[in-house]
């Protein structure tokens, strides 16, 4: 009779640590980024961005302003070790630190998408201006008017002084 108890636990506990490593994907993902940097004299407004993940090099992309460009994926979660996709890039700006600043632009953590807006759309969409990088949280109105809100999520460094954008980094 112990060793059915004991054969059971066992059993329940394989199931449940199997059950936890299955790759569950969404139909898709995607985060953008454009470039709002405002007129500011004597300063170049373009912007590089590299973004990569684990698995993809997503390159250099140049994005003059008022420009986007946006990637979509299909995002992976495993719960146990705990791997999900992780997309970063790195800015560079000519309001920043001529080595440019990287942030985690994806995370397919819950806790990340609930940052970016509806984590049931899986949508992050960052910002570039003067002052940094921003998050753009989209809400509706009572008519159903979409409304942007953006939250400051990178500073730039070196943010005072002017150094020129490079091309290649």
């Amino acid at each position: 009779m112990e060793f059915r108890i004991r054969l059971t636990t066992t059993v329940t506990w394989c199931l449940l640590i199997a059950s936890a490593c299955v790759l569950t994907t969404t139909s898709a993902a995607r985060f953008e980024v454009r470039n709002e940097i405002t007129k500011h004299q004597g300063r170049n407004r373009s912007l590089t961005v590299t973004c990569w993940s684990t698995t993809n090099k997503l390159g250099n992309q140049n994005l003059k302003p008022g420009e986007s460009k946006s990637w979509s994926f299909k995002p992976v979660y495993i719960k146990i070790p705990f791997l999900y996709t992780y997309f970063q890039c790195t800015f560079f700006t000519s309001f920043g630190s001529p080595n440019g600043q990287t942030a985690t632009v994806f995370a397919g953590e819950r806790k990340f998408r609930w940052q970016c807006d509806n984590p049931d759309e899986e949508v992050c969409i960052w910002v570039v201006k003067r002052e940094g990088l921003y998050l753009r949280k989209i809400s509706r109105d009572g008519k159903g008017q979409r409304l942007y809100e953006d939250d400051l999520r990178l500073s730039w460094i070196g943010g005072t002084n002017y150094y020129p954008v490079k091309s290649h980094p």
